[in-house]
C-alpha cells in the first residue's frame, strides 16, 4: 500500500465535507422519493398475505346495488348485511375505513349494531381532525388533534375503534402510526385488527403502546392485496362455499376504493402510483399496513447517526483507489463499488425488508469523490510532468525517467526496493579494439534498440548506461515478487536474444547479474551538475554477481534474495555460497536458465556441492566428472572440477567457513 500521503488526506477531507453538506441540505430528501422508488422498481411486485381482504365501496358497485356514487350515503342495512355475512362465513375479524360520525335512519342503525354486536369482532375507524388554538388577535399559538368516533350506538356495538394515520411527505405516504401519540397513544385501526387476528386472548387494553413511525412495506400497484367489490362481496356471504373460501379465517377491511382515476377521492401517492394518476387509496394502504403487521415485514431503516456514520465511512472506501490507483482503475473500481453498494441494498430490501440508502451512497458519495479523485489525479499528473521534466533535465530518457519520477515525493528523492540487474558484453575491450570509436558507437546503439526495448516491456527502467554495462531497476513497492519475476523473465529474453545460437545485427553476447534489496532512488552530484542514480550496496552487489558468470561460465546469476520471492521467471539451479570480489559477506548464487539440467545431470551436481561443502573432493570429482558426461558445456560444473583438481593438488585457493572466494571477476 502507499505511504499515507497530504494527497490521501485532503481528498478524504474534501470528500467527507462536500458529503456533509449534502446531507444537510434538502437532496437527502432525495432517498424518500427516488431512492425508494428505485428500490421498489428494482424489487417488483412482491404477493400479499392471503390472510387479508379489502371489500370496496366503488361506483360498479353503486350501479349493481342499485345505490347512489357517493358510498357515505349508502344504507346502514346493507352494512348490517355484509357484518352478518362475513361473520357467518368465518371472518376472524372485520374493519370499517368508514367513519360512521352521525345517526342515520333509527331502524338501520340499530340493525348495523345488532350484527356488530353479534360479530364481536367489529373495528370502526376513528378520524382526528387537527384544529388551531389562536389568540384573541387571530393568531394560531398552537393546534390541537381532535378525535371523533363513530356514533355511541355503533362505537358501543364495535369491538374495538381506532384511527389510521399516515403523515404525508412531498413524495406522498410512506409512513403509519401503530399507536397515535397526539390522541393519548391510541392503537390504530390495522395494530387493533392485527391482535384480534394474532393474540389467543384479544384484547384491547392489553396493547402495550409503541409510539415509533411504522414505514410501509408495500406489496405493488392497486389492487396488489386481493380486492372484492362490495356487491361480489354481498354474493359470495350468500354462498356457504365460495363463502367460506374468500372470508373464513380472514382480516377484511371495508372502504372506498376505486381503479379508475377519475372516481378516486381518497388516494395517496406512492412509488406504485402510476403516471397516468391511478395512486393508492386509503383502505389499500390500511390493509398495507395490516398485512406487514400480520407478516412482521415493515421497513427497518438504520438509525440517523449510523447511517451518516456508515456514509462517511464509504466515502473514506471509495477514496482508495483514487489514491492508490490510476485514474481509469480507480473509476472502474468506483463503478465497482458503487453498483455492489446498489446490489446489496437491493437485496436487503426483498430478503431483510431494511431500507439502506440509494441516492446517497451510489450516486452522491462516488460522483463526490470522483470529482476530487479527477481534480486530484490531474494535479498529481502535473508534478510528475514537471518531475519528469526534472528527471529528462538530469540525464535519464524518457522511458527511464517517466514512471520514476513519480516516485519522488521527497525533495532529493527516496528509498524504494527492488531488483537491481547489471549487464556486461562479453569481449567488448576485443570489439572496441578492432573497431573505429564511431563503428563502436554505431554497435553499441544497435545493441542498445534491441536491449532497452525489453526491459521496458517487462517493467523495468534502464537507470544508467556505463560504456557497454547497463544498469536497470524493477520497483517492488507493490510485490517484490512481481518485480523478480519481471526482472528473470526479462534476463532470460535478453539471454535468448543476446546469446542464442542466431546472431544478428545489434545482439551481442552478454552476460547478466540480479539482486535484491533496498536502493536510494533521487538527486546524486554537485549543484553544478546533478543526475538522477539508483544508489546502494544492491547496485554495487548486482555488478559483482555479473562479474562472476566469467570464472563460473554461466550467463545470468541472481542472488538468493532474488530466487526467495517466487519461482516464476526460468529454473534457478542453487550453485552455493559466494565472497564475491571486492565484498567481505557471502551470497548464494543461482544460475537462472530457461529450463532445467536433465534430472541424472542436476543429481550429479548436487552430490558433488555437497561433497565439494564436506570437503570430500575426490567424490565429488567422480560426480562432477559424471555431469560434464551428460553436459559437456556445463559451466559450472567445470568450475568445481577445477577447484577440485587444485585441492587435491594442493594448488587450491582456501575457501572461508564454506564459502567459496571469487578473487575477481
Amino acid at each position: 500500500m502507499k505511504r499515507l500521503d497530504i494527497s490521501f488526506v485532503v481528498l478524504l477531507l474534501a470528500s467527507l465535507l462536500t458529503l456533509t453538506l449534502v446531507l444537510l441540505s434538502p437532496l437527502r430528501e432525495l432517498e424518500s422519493g427516488t431512492g425508494l422508488d428505485a428500490l421498489y422498481y428494482l424489487r417488483g411486485t412482491r404477493p400479499a398475505p392471503p390472510a387479508v381482504v379489502i371489500v370496496t365501496l366503488d361506483s360498479r358497485s353503486a350501479r349493481a346495488l342499485g345505490q347512489s356514487e357517493r358510498p357515505e350515503r349508502w344504507p346502514r342495512g346493507l352494512h348490517a348485511r355484509l357484518v352478518e355475512g362475513l361473520a357467518g362465513r368465518g371472518a376472524r375479524v372485520i374493519g370499517f375505513d368508514v367513519l360512521f360520525e352521525r345517526a342515520r335512519e333509527a331502524d338501520a342503525d340499530q340493525a348495523l349494531a345488532g350484527a356488530m354486536r353479534k360479530a364481536g369482532n367489529v373495528v370502526l375507524v376513528e378520524s382526528i381532525t387537527r384544529e388551531p388554538v389562536t389568540s384573541p388577535g387571530g393568531e394560531t399559538l398552537a393546534t390541537m388533534d381532535r378525535l371523533t368516533q363513530a356514533q355511541p350506538l355503533l362505537r358501543d356495538a364495535a369491538w374495538a375503534g381506532g384511527p389510521f394515520i399516515m403523515p404525508k411527505t412531498p413524495d406522498g405516504v410512506i409512513e403509519f402510526w401503530g399507536f397515535v401519540p397526539s390522541v393519548g397513544d391510541r392503537p390504530s385501526l390495522p395494530m387493533l385488527m392485527a391482535h384480534r387476528m394474532t393474540a389467543p386472548r384479544p384484547d384491547p387494553a392489553s396493547l402495550i403502546p409503541d409510539t415509533r413511525r411504522r414505514t410501509l412495506n408495500l406489496y405493488g400497484p392497486i389492487g396488489t392485496i386481493r380486492t372484492i367489490s362490495y356487491a361480489e362481496a354481498l354474493t359470495l356471504v350468500a354462498d356457504p362455499v365460495a363463502g367460506d373460501a374468500a372470508f373464513r379465517g380472514k382480516a377484511v377491511l371495508i372502504g372506498f376504493s376505486e381503479f379508475n382515476q377519475s372516481r378516486q377521492s381518497d388516494m395517496f401517492r406512492t412509488p406504485f402510483s402510476t403516471p397516468d394518476g391511478l395512486d393508492l387509496s386509503g383502505v389499500e394502504l390500511c390493509a398495507t399496513a395490516l398485512a406487514n403487521l400480520l407478516e412482521d415485514s415493515s421497513l427497518e431503516r438504520p438509525a440517523d447517526a449510523s447511517m451518516a456514520g456508515a456514509l462517511l465511512g464509504w466515502i473514506a472506501l471509495l477514496t482508495l483507489p483514487w489514491h492508490l490507483a490510476r485514474t481509469r482503475r480507480a473509476l472502474a473500481i468506483t463503478t465497482a463499488l458503487a453498483l455492489a453498494w446498489g446490489a446489496v441494498a437491493t437485496w436487503s430490501f426483498v430478503h431483510l425488508h431494511l431500507w439502506l440508502p440509494l441516492i446517497l451512497p451510489v450516486i452522491a458519495a462516488p460522483l463526490i469523490v470522483t470529482a476530487w479523485g479527477l481534480v486530484l489525479h490531474t494535479r498529481a499528473a502535473r508534478l510528475r510532468e514537471r518531475r519528469l521534466e526534472q528527471a529528462l533535465s538530469l540525464g535519464l530518457s524518457r522511458q527511464g525517467s517517466d514512471k520514476l519520477a513519480i516516485l519522488l515525493h521527497r525533495a532529493g528523492g527516496r528509498t524504494v526496493h527492488g531488483v537491481c540487474l547489471c549487464s556486461d558484453i562479453e569481449a567488448y575491450t576485443t570489439l572496441s579494439e578492432t573497431l573505429s570509436p564511431a563503428a563502436t558507437r554505431d554497435a553499441l546503439n544497435r545493441y542498445f534498440e534491441r536491449f532497452i526495448p525489453i526491459i521496458t516491456a517487462h517493467g523495468g527502467h534502464v537507470m544508467d548506461i556505463v560504456g557497454d554495462s547497463v544498469m536497470c531497476l524493477w520497483l517492488a513497492d507493490d510485490s517484490a515478487s512481481e518485480a523478480c519475476r519481471q526482472a528473470r523473465a526479462a534476463a532470460l529474453e535478453l539471454h535468448r536474444l543476446m546469446n542464442g545460437s542466431e546472431h544478428d545485427d545489434g545482439t551481442l553476447p552478454t552476460r547478466f547479474g540480479l539482486h535484491y534489496g533496498p536502493v536510494f532512488l533521487g538527486e546524486v552530484g554537485a549543484s553544478q551538475h546533478r543526475e538522477l542514480r539508483a544508489v546502494g550496496d544492491i547496485v554495487n552487489t548486482s555488478s559483482r554477481i555479473q562479474g562472476a558468470n566469467n570464472p563460473l561460465g554461466t550467463r545470468i546469476l541472481a542472488s538468493g534474495a532474488v530466487t526467495a520471492h517466487g519461482s516464476a521467471g526460468g529454473h534457478a539451479r542453487a550453485l552455493g555460497p559466494f565472497i564475491l570480489a571486492g565484498k567481505r559477506s557471502p551470497i548464494e548464487l543461482h544460475e537462472i536458465l530457461a529450463a532445467p539440467l536433465p534430472a541424472e545431470a542436476a543429481q550429479a551436481f548436487d552430490t558433488a556441492r555437497s561433497a565439494y561443502a564436506c570437503e570430500a573432493p575426490q567424490s565429488a570429482v567422480i560426480h562432477l566428472q559424471q555431469l560434464l558426461s551428460l553436459c559437456p558445456n556445463d559451466g559450472p560444473g567445470r568450475f568445481y572440477l577445477q577447484r577440485c583438481q587444485a585441492r587435491l593438488a594442493g594448488t587450491a585457493v582456501p575457501d572461508a567457513d564454506g564459502c567459496v572466494i571469487l578473487s575477481s571477476k
